[in-house]
């Protein structure tokens, strides 16, 4: 008779990979074919999920030491991560975690240098491929933030949101602010006026007729883009 070996198996301790966001996330998200069209859509979903992740720093750190040499890991692809690498070979603490390069290469860089370094053109959309947001002169501020100031020349007063449907997009003209949102000639500024018990212009009611009629048409209210 063969003794059986009724030990318990090793436990393997608690470590980041127990909080990390992606546990619940198919694992193919991660792990795309390309980098363009339909990839870089899929990329821009993994990194969301990644940004909203408690272990994104654990995970980095895991995917640098460990040389991994495909997937996203810690909100970087595989070639951000190779840049990091290049960049700051030595030093894990010092990346940032909204860029994706070391700190030293990240905090001299320019608004214009951050969204042309950090965004790629798809399909009449431009897509956020960086991190969680851009830090720029001690302050942290989202890719939408940037690209709206960039345009406009003004900081956007309240949350910037996306008109287009396009997940990551930070195109100029499919982003508003709360101001743009509410202002004479459209939906929201219709809404602005029943809360605060206003006339509405003309202005207003043509665009809530408008989005009436596209609700009926298209089954939404947005306008194509």
């Amino acid at each position: 008779m063969t003794a059986t070996d009724t030990s318990p198996a090793p436990v393997r301790k608690p470590d980041w990979r127990d909080n990390a966001a992606c546990r619940h996330e198919p694992s193919e998200l991660f792990f795309p074919t390309g980098t363009t069209g339909p990839c870089a859509v899929q990329i821009e979903q993994a990194k969301a999920v990644c940004r909203r992740c408690p272990s994104i720093d654990a995970c980095l750190t895991f995917a640098l030491d460990e040389g991994i040499p495909s997937g996203i890991f810690g909100g970087l692809t595989e070639d951000e991560r190779r840049k990091v690498r290049s960049n700051n070979p030595s030093n894990r603490a010092s990346i940032d975690a909204f860029t994706g390069t070391s700190r030293s290469k990240a905090q001299p860089m320019t608004l214009a240098e951050s969204m042309a370094a950090y965004t790629e053109d798809v399909d009449g959309h431009r897509l956020w491929v960086g991190g969680l947001g851009v830090r720029f002169q001690n302050v942290t501020y989202t890719p939408n933030q940037v690209s709206f100031y960039l345009d406009r020349g003004v900081w956007p007063t309240g949350k910037v949101m996306r008109t287009c449907k396009t997940a990551g997009c930070v195109l100029s003209v499919h982003l508003a602010d709360e101001e743009e949102r509410t202002r004479c000639g459209t939906t929201g500024g219709y809404q602005k006026h029943l809360r605060e018990k206003t006339k509405s212009c003309p202005a207003c009611r043509q665009a809530n007729t408008d989005a009436d009629n596209r609700l009926r048409r298209t089954g939404t209210t947005k306008a194509t883009v």
